[in-house]
């Protein structure tokens, strides 16, 4: 197996006030149980960073893996990020058609629920980062990326004044951003239940009326039937999954490994909604969810999120993350009412509203504002598909 790390041509060496020292090392390939392994040795560590969620088999993808070690080589800090040419796994023909000869403007580094940091002390933490944010502009260089595009760890406190200034320090621009985690260990299942907002417990009560039944997915036929939903979903918002068989496939493994899981809702023997979540280190991370839209009042994904809520706590994990998005203030005008009734909708099952950072670093300015424009025009040719379709 290829493995080797870059050595950054300046220092990479740096003390902390106790005179501990941290050094980084990027990797473009590791060894897959090493990674995950190591992994588990943090308490934030999710599903997101895993070697599994990092790899892909297309070019167009490619992985790096970063490690931060102390003086008594012990792994300290870690970090996975991909570097992506394309628009992303769901798009449409005609965009990516029109998008292909102006790849370069799209070419990114993405990394989300990261860093990992195994020091309490805030000084190292702080250093620790530090490092994996040089690591990062190494790699920005290397591969000549347009920007950066980050998400931290909602269970990683970095709320500290210190991180933000190092933020600023290196480039980044900081976004409020808030999930809703459920600590399933302080909690029996009745307490989680009866915790929900009244409403939401109500539509899963309505969801049992109207005949809508929850299971895991346990068969190659029940994937085959999410894959039919899912290539429905997209198409309902004119867009196209590309290598559907291969993401299907990877999913299936993934499930075999315990470390994804599906459940789907049927009504009237057919499939009507799908959710889907990561699991690792006792942590349920809520993914994706799909639904048909042939049902106008479709609460399969209402009661899919309890199916999955309840499974987590019976199966032992420690938190459930039902995944975030922009902290908003309601009243503010520019926030699409989608973001705001998705906010809200994942606010009603019970979990502690827990921040997190968006974070963006634009290394070409006007490669940036022309990707931004272009997703635009994809963003406005989704709606109106959506629209037209409805």
């Amino acid at each position: 197996m290829n493995i080797h790390y870059i050595l950054p041509k300046d220092t990479k060496r740096i003390f902390s006030s106790d005179h501990v020292m941290f050094e980084y090392k990027i990797y473009d390939n590791v060894i897959k149980e090493n990674w995950n392994n190591s992994l588990l040795k943090f308490k934030s560590s999710t599903f997101l960073q895993s070697y599994e969620n990092l790899t892909h088999k297309t070019q167009s993808k490619k992985p790096m893996f970063v490690y931060v070690f102390n003086s008594n080589n012990e792994i300290v800090g870690q970090l996975g990020l991909t570097i992506i040419n394309t628009s992303g796994l769901y798009s449409s023909k005609i965009f990516n058609s029109f998008l292909k000869p102006f790849s370069n403007i799209t070419k990114r580094g993405v990394w989300v629920y990261g860093p990992l940091i195994a020091s309490l002390n805030v000084s190292d933490r702080v250093l620790i980062f530090e490092q994996i944010l040089r690591a990062i502009d190494e790699i920005a260089q290397k591969y000549d990326l347009v920007h950066i595009d980050a998400h931290t760890a909602p269970l990683e406190d970095l709320s500290n004044v210190e991180f933000c200034n190092l933020f600023k320090k290196y480039g980044y621009e900081m976004t409020d951003e808030i999930t809703h985690i459920v600590d399933l260990k302080k909690q029996e299942i009745d307490e989680i239940w009866n915790n929900l907002h009244k409403k939401t417990r109500g539509d899963v009560n309505r969801a049992k009326r109207r005949n809508i039944t929850g299971t895991k997915l346990q068969t190659l036929d029940e994937l085959k039937q999410y894959s039919l939903l899912n290539i429905e979903w997209a198409k309902s918002k004119g867009l196209v999954i590309t290598e559907i068989d291969y993401e299907m496939k990877k999913l299936w493994e993934n499930i075999q490994l315990g470390l994804e899981q599906v459940f789907l809702a049927y009504q009237n023997s057919k499939l009507i909604s799908g959710v889907r979540i990561g699991c690792f280190n006792n942590i349920a991370y809520n993914n994706f969810v799909i639904n048909s839209y042939n049902e106008k009042t479709n609460l399969g994904g209402t009661l899919l999120y309890w199916l999955a809520l309840e499974w987590a706590k019976t199966n032992n994990l420690d938190f459930y993350d039902f995944s975030g998005g922009l902290l908003i203030n309601n009243d503010d005008p520019q926030i699409e009412d989608y973001i705001k009734n998705l906010q809200f909708y994942k606010s009603k099952w019970g979990g502690q509203p827990t921040p997190y950072y968006n974070l963006t670093k634009i290394r070409k300015s006007m490669s940036y504002k022309l990707y931004t424009i272009f997703f635009k025009i994809l963003f406005s040719y989704h709606n109106f598909v959506k629209i037209k379709r409805s």
